[in-house]
């Protein structure tokens, strides 16, 4: 009974992985340092960037464009760009399902003043969506 109930328990975290696995396969974060978040920005209204001309006028500073441009085949490819002021604490997560990206935000609960910047890789051929924005 023990070894089966082991074995149940092991499917489990295997079926976990692969849909991890998953996820990671479509969605790639990619390095934001340098890049300098826009202090109104909103965890829950990202910039989409789905050309080099975008990129160009998303982000202002040149060398972080450069290294983003470099990483990212537009005709494959499209960004999603996170930046916004928060709690030292904020969380943003995703799930993948079908052909749609579903991220969520989840604020922290500090009271520190943090900038934020996230910048998300997916397929030009799937969709976005932000979800699941909880409060305090």
């Amino acid at each position: 009974m023990r070894t089966w109930i082991l074995s149940l328990a092991v499917c489990g975290l295997v079926v976990a992985a692969r849909a991890e696995e998953k996820n990671d396969a479509v969605v790639k974060e990619l390095d934001a340092k340098g890049l300098k978040p826009n202090e109104r920005g909103q965890a829950n209204k990202p910039t989409v960037i789905t050309s080099a001309d975008d990129l160009a006028k998303a982000i202002k500073e040149e060398d972080v464009a450069a290294r983003l441009k470099k990483d990212v085949d537009f005709t494959k490819t499209q960004l999603v760009l996170f930046a916004w002021g928060g709690s030292g604490q904020d969380k943003i997560a995703y799930e993948v399902k079908d052909k749609k990206v579903v991220f969520s935000y989840t604020p922290g609960l500090t009271r520190d003043l943090r900038q934020h910047v996230r910048v998300y890789a997916i397929p030009k051929d799937y969709t976005y969506e932000v979800a699941n924005v909880r409060g305090r």
